[in-house]
């Protein structure tokens, strides 16, 4: 018998190649795929409702069924149904689907430019009388930046390219995803939503991919200026050069400056507006509530919010690092809970690697593990910003810890790190050799001062100084009862204190009022005193301030001011009166002294403290010649702390206030109600000289004899 001649299939140009036996997907009934027959042929026309299987698989019941069995006239096949395709237009057929897809891309990029110029034309630059870049505060400012090398940078921004633009898209399309919550992130009450916040704000109508709650570029660059030029410490824990460059980059570019520190610059930057909120366009009351700036507080918040989400999950570390720094400061200036916040950035440079570098990195206990959670710095001055972040986080945590009687969050021992550079060779991004440079642990750190060192390497020294102070305070008793030679008296006594010379006797009392004592007069000549020719500088006075505050906390707590010749509160007077004479010197400059920071405030306030014990034993004495000295100066202080910043800033630094009322109420508390109350007048005595003044000891034991000692200071009183 012949077989039937096997015919191969046809591959024509417009049909793929396929079986003919081999139906397409889902073209079979759905009885037929139940029971996964092979073949099942659509039928031809509606005559024939159901395929030839289903048909012959009825047939075949039909005929074997048994008596009674109720069956259906015909069979009924079901089928999907075909999806109908769109053809596309007549004047346009894409071969593929790549011109497809291009051509809907080509479409979104003009839907994209149409959108760019509706925002161009409907948002215009802020206007002088209400917008912060053309206030006189910023007039000098250039929109071209030059770097040490002469060569410069325009800081206009980038024009936003289409890719750009499309990470704001789903922003764009749920409003109510960037809406802020009308509750205040702090607690604060209600904050005004985004439909409602000032123009001027600079928050609403901007570019979608721009950072949520973050003012635009107009108002961005004036507020980060702001801060670099006022901001202590600001130029340290930053490269301005290249940061202010980094603003100019589109908000998706990977150097593009993290947004929690861009919150925080314009927070702590609003501080220094001319005329307070105003400069903001703040109607009155109804955005300024009992905590202060509307505008200051959103910001915080959103910086606490983003470094948040970014220490989950963004790369930059370092910058999560700064910005936590940046947040403290603020807390601080705005005398808010600041321990915490000081703590954490100290903290958090641990596991950044920046408390200790080679040859003085820990020892690894294996091969897996690692110095640094960062990677290596790749530029010298990004090595010397980072060591800069780690002591600026140091000196503000130290300078906290000194007000009360907390333990520090780092200790001393773990910190072997090199001391900062100068700051021009840091600006100029130089790299000085480890050979010209001092450890924070070198044997001479206080009596030898290098020629690569500037007074913020003076600051960080005095810091040192005063914290192995504090740890002297904090451990002493502990250290005592362990039996410590270091802590133990070399005299013998049977209860302390039985004589005033109790503490002289302490190996390491002794060694580290010697520290003090040699880090004064060892001062390199060009930095003996901070105000030459009428210019202040910062850092130098904060750390001369330092170096005598030291004296204050160490010896205050021993100081007899009723004992005849007591060395404690000789000493004690002596650095009071010099931190005194170095206020003296400031105000008479004409310069805000509100721009100085905190910690000079704590130091005015611990010298009036101080001068108002000796009032007390003045009065005791009936030495109607050093009291009229002491209400005048005690009279400077608390007039300066409660007048020279409202004048200068307004109420956003809140602190000096209150030091000034703490002071207030220290004099009424030790010398009685009924001594006259400062006159707020902050005006240096003409009858004292604005040099430093040498003290006799014979008018220091007039002042201290025959007297009752107000003994309200803090420290070790009763050890």
């Amino acid at each position: 018998m012949p077989k039937a001649a096997i015919t191969s299939p046809v591959r024509s140009a417009s049909a793929p190649f396929q079986n003919p036996q081999v139906l397409r997907r889902n073209q079979a009934c759905h009885q037929c795929r139940r029971r996964k027959l092979p073949r099942c042929p659509m039928p031809d026309d509606a005559k024939r409702p159901a395929c030839s299987t289903c048909r012959r698989s009825h047939s075949y019941a039909v005929a074997h069924a048994s008596p009674g069995t109720d069956l259906l006239p015909r069979p009924e096949c079901t089928f999907d149904e075909r999806a109908s395709r769109a053809l596309p237009p007549e004047n346009q057929e894409p071969k593929n689907k790549f011109e497809r897809l291009e051509t809907r891309i080509t479409e979104l990029e003009a839907l994209l430019r149409e959108k760019d110029q509706e925002l161009s034309n409907t948002q215009s630059r802020p206007s002088s009388a209400e917008g912060f870049s053309h206030s006189a505060l910023f007039s000098g400012f250039n929109d071209n930046f030059s770097f040490h090398d002469g060569s410069q940078i325009s800081l206009d921004p980038f024009p936003s390219s289409t890719l750009d633009d499309l990470a704001g898209i789903a922003s764009l399309m749920n409003s109510s995803s960037i809406q802020p919550s009308s509750t205040h992130p702090l607690g604060f009450g209600n904050m005004p939503t985004t439909s409602t916040y000032p123009k001027s704000w600079g928050i609403d109508h901007i570019d979608p991919s721009w950072p949520r709650n973050l003012p635009n570029l107009d108002m961005l660059r004036p507020l980060v200026e702001a801060f670099f030029s006022f901001a202590p410490l600001s130029s340290k824990l930053f490269h301005r050069p290249s940061f202010m460059a980094t603003l100019a980059l589109p908000p998706t570019h990977p150097k593009f400056p993290l947004p929690a520190i861009l919150h925080a610059m314009c927070a702590l930057g609003s501080m220094y507006a001319p005329d307070g909120s105003a400069s903001f366009g703040l109607p009155g009351s109804a955005f300024v509530d009992d905590f202060g700036n509307a505008f200051a507080e959103l910001q915080i918040s959103a910086a606490k919010e983003v470094l948040e989400s970014a220490m989950r999950g963004s790369p930059d570390i370092f910058g999560a690092l700064q910005a936590q720094i940046v947040i403290a400061m603020w807390f601080w200036h705005n005398a808010r809970s600041a321990c915490v916040a000081f703590g954490a950035s100290l903290r958090f440079s641990v596991p950044c690697g920046l408390n200790a570098c080679p040859p003085f990195d820990p020892l690894a206990s294996s091969n897996m593990a690692r110095a640094s959670i960062i990677p290596p710095a790749t530029t010298p001055y990004e090595d010397e910003m980072r060591r800069n972040a780690f002591w600026v986080a140091y000196i503000l945590e130290r300078h906290f810890a000194s007000i009360n009687n907390f333990a520090m969050f780092l200790d001393d021992e773990d910190i072997a790190q090199l001391l900062p550079i100068k700051g021009e060779s840091f600006e100029a991004g130089e790299s000085v050799p480890t050979s010209l440079r001092q450890w924070s642990h070198d044997p001479k750190l206080f009596s030898t001062h290098v020629d690569e060192m500037d007074s913020f390497g003076l600051h960080v020294k005095s810091t040192i100084l005063m914290s192995r102070v504090k740890v002297f305070n904090t451990r002493f008793r502990i250290r005592r009862h362990l039996g410590d030679p270091k802590y133990t008296p070399q005299m013998m006594v049977k209860e302390y204190p039985a004589t005033p010379r109790f503490m002289l006797s302490v190996p390491a009392f002794t060694e580290l009022d010697m520290s003090i004592t040699t880090f004064l007069e060892n001062l390199p000549p060009h930095m003996k005193t901070p105000v030459v020719n009428g210019v202040i500088d910062p850092a130098l006075l904060i750390a001369i301030s330092n170096a005598h505050f030291a004296t204050i906390i160490l010896h205050e707590g021993h100081a007899m001011i009723g004992v005849d010749a007591c060395i404690s509160a000789c000493k004690i007077l002596a650095a009071s009166r010099a931190i005194l004479d170095i206020m003296y010197n400031a105000y008479s400059t004409g310069h805000n002294l509100a721009l100085l920071g905190v910690f000079p405030m704590v130091c005015w306030f611990a010298a009036g403290r101080v001068l108002t014990r000796f009032l007390r034993a003045a009065l005791d004495a009936k030495s109607e010649k050093y009291i009229q000295m002491l209400q005048t100066e005690i009279d400077f202080i608390s007039g300066a702390l409660q007048r020279s910043v409202i004048c200068g800033i307004g109420d956003t630094v809140p602190h000096a206030h209150h030091y000034g009322k703490m002071l207030d109420d220290y004099l009424a508390q030790a010398c009685g109600k009924t001594q006259p109350q400062p006159s707020r007048r902050a005006t240096p005595p003409s009858s004292i000289q604005m040099d430093t003044q040498e003290i006799s000891d014979e008018d220091l034991r007039m002042v201290s004899m025959n007297a009752l000692t107000a003994d309200l200071g803090s420290g070790l009183v009763g050890v």
